[in-house]
């Protein structure tokens, strides 16, 4: 509630401190605000710090909108590139193989994550090396390689639809690594997505040329693991740091087998000047620069602004945008993909459901 105006003793209203602020959701993180009209550029608020109460003036540098919006835009810009990084991995195999893709689209994350993160340098810590390791392999280096080898022999939306099974493997491991409870609920839904990989791999027609190439989909199932081992690890290891530096420590640590991989495989050799390595490269870029870098950048702050439960509803979206990009360029898919697709959300769908 906005309080009346207070006068001073010569009969002039006191002034409210001015608090400046470009992000209103860390300020309210601050301080528990009590109420506020959000689409105003400067708004009197009442704020309670501790056992007492204080007026504020809060300037919004940034040009205020509705923040009931903000988030379903920042959700949608989310599942549209995210569920369009299969495809680009098909189209970057015109002119690059499938291990040049994964290292060089992280190194592209690496630089443009160092452009805007190099002041959470000051949060190393020799301790936290062994956790960056694990994120740096598991929650980067080998799913960007395992995901455009899947997708060189399988059809690209088939490869998004098992990056759903991701919520699943962080249950799982969390439960057999970590020690965390896991409910009834949880339990049946985890296994209900796990039917639905099965029933995603098994092909009903092995004579298709999905069918021939169905082990491939495991390569990609096994990415989904290693994501889950990565979540689980900053969720337990890494959550003294903030989500910058763990995304720049993380990216630093897998773009050193990155270079490697680039420099062994000859990868400047690939620059033929052609139009189609050209494109090629342009979706490495876009998948390193905004698949990867700015799109966990807009997740964190979808996390911030909402509620993680929020966040993680993107992963009923990416699938059908994976597929409708596989179906729109003419990819082969069976019927059991669909089956395994709405099996598989099913079970997501009952692992994110709010504990009671």
């Amino acid at each position: 509630m906005i309080k009346p105006k207070q006068l001073g003793q010569s009969g002039q209203p006191i002034p409210l401190p001015v608090m400046r602020t470009m992000e209103p959701a860390k300020m309210t993180k601050r301080v528990r605000m009590i109420e506020a009209c959000n689409n105003r550029r400067n708004t009197a608020v009442h704020f309670v710090v501790g056992e007492c109460g204080m007026d504020a003036k809060v300037i919004y540098l940034w040009p205020p909108m509705n923040r009931s919006l903000l988030p379903w835009i920042m959700f949608t810009a989310l599942v549209l590139v995210w569920g369009s990084s299969f495809i680009l991995m098909k189209h970057a195999l015109i002119a690059f193989t499938a291990v040049q893709i994964g290292a060089a689209r992280i190194l592209f994350a690496a630089l443009l994550t160092l452009t805007f993160a190099w002041p959470n340098l000051k949060e190393f810590r020799r301790a936290d090396i062994p956790a960056f390791l694990i994120v740096a392999l598991l929650g980067n280096s080998i799913p960007y390689l395992l995901f455009p080898v899947a997708v060189a022999h399988v059809p690209s939306g088939v490869v998004g639809i098992t990056n759903s099974m991701t919520p699943l493997f962080t249950l799982l491991f969390g439960l057999l690594v970590f020690g965390r409870k896991l409910k009834l609920l949880r339990a049946l839904g985890v296994a209900v997505g796990f039917v639905g990989a099965l029933i995603l791999i098994n092909p009903l027609d092995n004579h298709s040329s999905v069918g021939q190439n169905w082990p491939y989909l495991l390569l990609a199932v096994l990415a989904a693991a290693c994501y889950g081992v990565s979540i689980n690890t900053i969720g337990d290891r890494l959550k003294h740091l903030s989500p910058r530096a763990i995304t720049l420590f993380a990216m630093l640590g897998a773009s050193v087998p990155s270079v490697g991989i680039l420099l062994a495989t000859d990868f400047p050799a690939q620059f033929t000047g052609s139009p189609e390595m050209w494109s090629s490269l342009a979706a490495i870029a876009f998948l390193g620069l905004v698949g990867t870098s700015l799109s966990m950048v807009v997740f964190n702050r979808l996390i911030a602004m909402t509620t993680p439960l929020f966040a993680a509803s993107t992963t009923y979206v990416i699938p059908i945008v994976a597929l409708g990009w596989g179906l729109f360029f003419g990819e082969e898919l069976a019927l059991n993909h669909y089956l395994g697709m709405v099996t598989i959300l099913v079970g997501v769908w009952m692992v994110n459901r709010p504990a009671k």
